[in-house]
């Protein structure tokens, strides 16, 4: 079974903010339904040293997205 919720970490306004949305089935039942939560500040990430891997895991997750682009054309 697939996973109902999709999710990954982007940088809007200044903030570390993870997003998520209805994914298969549950977008089907619901309709689109997202949600986005601030992390921290990019400054905040800065200070705690965190935030060379938060950029490094939003760069992961848009060459995942991006490969599951070509996979499906």
């Amino acid at each position: 079974m697939s996973s109902q919720r999709e999710t990954w970490i982007t940088i809007k306004n200044g903030n570390i903010v993870e997003h998520s949305e209805n994914d298969g089935y549950a977008l089907m039942r619901k309709g689109f339904q997202h949600h986005d939560e601030i992390i921290m500040s990019v400054e905040e990430a800065r200070k705690k040293g965190v935030y060379k891997d938060i950029i490094k895991q939003c760069e992961e997750s848009q060459t995942d997205w991006k490969k599951e682009l070509v996979r499906s054309n």
